[in-house]
């Protein structure tokens, strides 16, 4: 737990001194005889707002928003301690006004009728200054120094103008004004100019308003959220200002304007220092439904106790008044609070509060889309609409290198991307506005779920498209065998069927030719033996068709290197490393030595590559296959070519995978995983 520094600890001890002091000054106000209209909650809410800056002081240190709360909670503090003095100075056994009083009662009312309108500072320079303690940027920056300057004319201008000026128009004060720090000015002059730096001073909280909602609409992350407390307390002092103005009482509005004020020093603080140990959006929401709920139903009370102090006058007393209402205050409170309450979190949350509803709704929604291409927009529209978003996208990556993407809203100008991952590896990921109010802020809860459900989602339309996938390849095999089948059945057929054919046909003749004509008979051998020849190459060719004849005269690292001979022969430096091939499944070895036939010809053609290394390394379960290379690497920008798709596909044939990343100290690097278990 941390500590007080020892300047923000003098500070908010003497603020809670001069609360103590007040409170002292109250009672004996009380004992005397007088009333509690001469003294406000000013001191203990310099208290409090005193301490709330020593905090961020502490948590925060050279924040200026800290020194604006201890700044003007001293302030409000010592103006409550000299206002209580007064309220004690000329209340009787204690002085007599106008001139038997304490000492210091004069100084006591100048300061809080000049110098306490200073107080009215603090809550447009509060603005202007939350969250970061600097001015917003830009041309806005005019407004915001405007703004203050603006809020300080009135008490400047209390300071300065004569005592005979303040009064016009006014009761004389009980004492009278020491008048210490004004200048001659007519009251021609003087009084027109109240009334107008009044109006200015009590119109400069608009601008300020104005203000942080321009750095809310400019603000992201955690800056946004810090600025969320800010709506919070300006949602609660709306509420309890519409209660002060309200209250027959001074009491009960001098109590909301206590409310208020240590709410919103409390809600900076938190704002400041913890922004996102509390779920704020909810507190809104449920402010808001509370809120609704009084307000309708004090409503409804005041409509029903007018309708009946008219239908029986005078015949009903309080206690049959309380009667009749206190059942229908009842009635109404229940069915009201729950059904604002669940509207209110619905119109800001969304739904993202009922964790089972959000899952329960996508669901419903994948299930009634049948093709991949329906899934994706069906995905991103529940998510959307769950979490009130103006704009989601969501890309999932394919297994053969391309990407599936889909939009919901139109895209801004930022977006933030929360990276989608299923078992250590990237699936896709997800695009979310920056902008869009209240709606568009999640917090990191909002994101977990949001990302629990995107990844399921994801991953439901990665296996529907791998399913999708899985019959095509199924397809391309059965093809693939026919087509297999039919050509060899055409070369054997038009080929060497003939080519045998015609053998026989000329050993007959030979052998007919043998006695009568020994010459036509060599010659018909010597071009029977050709075709033999002929017929030779053909059954290789079809031999070396099926299987690289390389890998059973050679093995798989010796096939490699033969490979990587012929490359080696034109420049290229290739470096061959193998670990435990032995008895791989002859399948393996084929797709092994095409992958890196395949990688090291795409090499010589594109990568400009002055060397490659390629390494084998078996194991238990699978084998991997890694080339690499020094050359120009592969654009993120450009699409997966013929090449790394056929790579792809010899590996997905197998149940493989296939990665192929741009190392930082550059070059591409091609890995291969190919499984090995329960393979021929």
């Amino acid at each position: 737990m941390r500590t007080l520094g020892p300047w923000p600890a003098v500070w908010l001890t003497l603020a809670v001194g001069c609360a103590l002091a007040t409170v002292v000054a109250t009672i004996l106000v009380l004992r005397a005889g007088g009333g509690l209209e001469l003294i406000s909650p000013t001191a203990p809410l310099g208290a409090i707002m005193t301490g709330c800056g020593a905090v961020v002081l502490s948590r925060r240190p050279g924040h200026r928003v800290g020194y604006v709360l201890v700044g003007f909670g001293l302030l409000w503090a010592v103006d409550g301690l000299l206002e209580a003095w007064y309220a004690v100075g000329i209340t009787a056994p204690y002085g007599t006004p106008p001139d038997d009083v304490l000492p210091g009662t004069g100084f006591a009312y100048w300061f809080v009728a000049r110098a306490g309108a200073f107080l009215l500072m603090g809550l447009p320079l509060l603005l202007v200054l939350y969250p970061t303690g600097r001015l917003i940027t830009g041309r806005w920056r005019i407004l915001a120094v405007g703004t203050v300057v603006a809020s300080a004319l009135l008490p400047v201008t209390l300071m300065l103008t004569p005592a005979s000026v303040l009064e016009l128009g006014m009761p004389a004060p009980p004492i009278p004004d020491p008048d210490l720090l004004s200048v001659p000015i007519p009251a021609s002059v003087g009084f027109p100019l109240l009334v107008i730096t009044r109006l200015i001073t009590i119109a400069a909280v608009s601008p300020a308003l104005l203000l942080a909602v321009v750095r809310h609409r400019r603000a992201v992350g955690v800056e946004r959220r810090q600025l969320r407390w800010l709506l919070w307390a300006g949602i609660v002092c709306l509420f309890l200002t519409i209660i002060g103005v309200l209250a027959p009482a001074s009491v009960l509005a001098s109590g909301a304007l206590f409310v208020a004020v240590a709410v919103t020093s409390i809600s900076v603080v938190i704002g400041i220092c913890e922004p996102d140990r509390y779920d704020v959006d909810g507190l809104v929401a449920d402010t808001v439904a509370w809120g609704a709920v009084a307000g309708i139903v004090i409503g409804v009370d005041l409509v029903v106790v007018t309708a009946v102090s008219r239908l029986f006058g005078d015949q009903l007393n309080q206690r049959d008044v309380t009667i009749t209402v206190l059942p229908l205050a009842m009635l109404l409170y229940i069915p009201l609070r729950n059904l604002i309450w669940a509207r209110v979190r619905r119109l800001i949350l969304g739904r993202r509060s009922d964790r089972y509803q959000v899952v329960s709704d996508l669901a419903a929604r994948l299930e009634t889309s049948g093709s991949v291409a329906d899934q994706l927009p069906a995905l991103i529209a529940a998510v959307a609409d769950s979490f009130k978003l103006p704009y989601v996208a969501v890309e999932v990556l394919q297994p053969d290198g391309g990407r599936l993407m889909a939009e919901h809203g139109e895209r801004p100008e930022r977006v933030t991307e929360l990276p989608i991952a299923y078992s250590e590896q990237s699936v896709g990921r997800l695009l979310l506005a920056d902008r869009g109010g209240l709606r568009g802020l999640l917090t990191r809860a909002d994101q977990a779920l949001l990302l629990d459900v995107v990844r399921q989602a994801a991953i439901a339309v990665r296996l529907a498209t791998l399913a999708t996938e899985l019959q095509a390849s199924r397809e391309r095999l059965v093809l693939a065998r026919e087509e297999d089948r039919r050509r060899i059945r055409r070369d054997l057929h038009d080929g060497l069927g003939p080519l045998l054919g015609g053998v026989g046909l000329r050993l007959a003749a030979a052998s007919q030719a043998v006695d009568p004509d020994p010459v036509r008979a060599k010659e018909l051998i010597a071009t029977s033996r050709t075709d033999l020849s002929a017929a030779v190459t053909e059954v290789r060719r079809l031999v070396h068709g099926l299987r690289p004849p390389a890998l059973d005269d050679l093995g798989l690292l010796a096939a490699v290197e033969q490979q990587a001979d012929l490359l080696r022969s034109e420049g290229l430096r290739v470096e061959v490393e193998a670990t435990g091939l032995e008895d791989l499944p002859a399948a393996v070895e084929v797709a092994a030595y095409r992958i890196i036939a395949e990688s090291l010809t795409n090499i010589t053609r594109h990568a400009q590559a002055s060397s490659a290394r390629v390494r084998l390394v078996a194991g238990p379960d699978r084998l991997i296959v890694e080339v690499s290379d020094d050359g120009i690497g592969i654009s993120s920008a450009r699409t997966a070519g013929v090449g790394l798709l056929s790579l792809r596909e010899r590996a997905g044939e197998l149940g493989g995978s296939t990665a192929v990343t741009c190392p930082p100290e550059g070059g591409t690097k091609i890995c291969v995983e190919l499984p090995i278990g329960g393979m021929p």
